[in-house]
């Protein structure tokens, strides 16, 4: 396969699968605006559109990870073409030099020349030795003329290649500044839904009763406790999921700032920057990465012993499911705007379905 093609096939290859991803995503934000405009349209719930915009700007914010790792992919292939164009550029006048090399000593030498001193020999084995030479010469001659013109094929190839990878980077940088619009876009309108429903003390609390209807199917999710001894000894002593240990929100019955509203906290919230890493506490397997309303993307880690680690309110998520995780590995990162709030993370540490109090077994702040 020739260089050009290897090339082509690369960029074939990767950018199917770039397609493919993106394709998906894509089609998941059209469905999700599709249920956005008919809640526009029928004036609905401004809770639900709030969760729908949020999802959204996931969605979009992933598609353009995506958009952004082909870039890099792009630029990476531009730059070894680069370099190799060069190499090939020195080569082709290497062998351009030694091709001429070869032509100018056998003009100097003429004809006339070249049958004088073939037939000039003193022995027949001397006329050997010097057809030999002249043999040696007219394949050197022609070998440097097939390097030369191997050599002009590969510059040309990589000149191709190259211009191939540039267009790819165009169009991948207009797909970027969309969908970075597309983001921006989504970001003021969930400022502006977050506006009103922080003013609207009937939408907040229609906005905590979604998050207890969604406790309520997150529990549905996990199987009854068969435990065993082996995770509690790490109560007391398991490392905090993010660099911050701001309790926003403590475990169980809690009262809400805003409007004095009372609500049910299976976990605890900790404030966080936004995109701040979050990190298993504990060694794992990832069980679930799903959206659930009022918690946007969880991850579920399932431990030794039957217990299960809840992660909510992440903007991104770099596990998959069924991933073996290490204690103190990447999850994920936190959403700029919780549920409501700004950047935190719901963190939950369960027994089976039994919901238990996270700070009873971190490390003390």
């Amino acid at each position: 396969m020739s260089h050009k093609h290897l090339i082509i096939f690369l960029l074939l290859l990767s950018g199917l699968v770039f397609a493919t991803s993106k394709t998906e995503l894509q089609s998941q934000i059209a469905q999700q605006r599709q249920e956005l405009a008919e809640l526009s349209a029928k004036e609905g719930d401004i809770v639900l559109m709030l969760d729908g915009i949020s999802r959204e700007i996931v969605l979009v914010d992933e598609l353009l990870d995506s958009i952004s790792a082909y870039d890099s992919y792009l630029n990476t292939q531009l730059v070894a073409l680069t370099d190799s164009l060069e190499v090939a550029r020195k080569r082709l006048d290497n062998a351009r030099d030694a091709q001429a090399e070869v032509v100018r000593a056998m003009y100097i030498r003429g004809r006339e020349a070249e049958w004088a001193f073939l037939l000039g020999g003193s022995s027949f084995g001397d006329f050997i030795k010097r057809l030999g030479y002249f043999i040696f010469l007219a394949r050197a001659k022609r070998e440097f003329a097939e390097s030369t013109h191997r050599q002009a094929e590969r510059v040309s190839d990589i000149l191709d290649s190259t211009a191939t990878v540039k267009l790819e980077v165009s169009e991948n940088k207009a797909i970027m500044e969309t969908t970075l619009d597309s983001l921006n876009l989504a970001k003021r309108e969930q400022g502006k839904l977050l506006g009103e429903i922080r003013q609207d003390k009937e939408a907040y609390q229609r906005a905590i009763a979604e998050m207890e209807r969604s406790l309520e199917e997150l529990t549905r999710r996990l199987p009854e406790a068969i435990t065993t001894g082996e995770f509690e000894r790490n109560r007391g002593r398991l490392p905090w999921p993010t660099d911050s240990r701001e309790i926003l929100h403590p475990f169980g019955i809690v009262t809400e700032r805003r409007f004095g509203t009372n609500f049910r906290n299976a976990g605890i919230d900790i404030a966080t920057e936004p995109e701040e890493p979050v990190r298993a506490v504990a060694e794992g397997v990832v069980v679930h990465i799903y959206w659930l309303r009022g918690y946007g993307q969880i991850v579920i880690l399932k431990h030794k012993g039957g217990f299960f680690s809840i992660y909510g309110n992440l903007g991104k998520v770099v596990v998959l499911k069924d991933q073996k995780i290490d204690a103190g590995s990447t999850i994920g990162y936190t959403a700029a705007d919780g549920w409501l709030e700004g950047a935190k993370l719901h963190f939950e540490i369960r027994k089976g379905k039994q919901e238990v109090n996270p700070v009873e077994w971190l490390i003390a702040a």
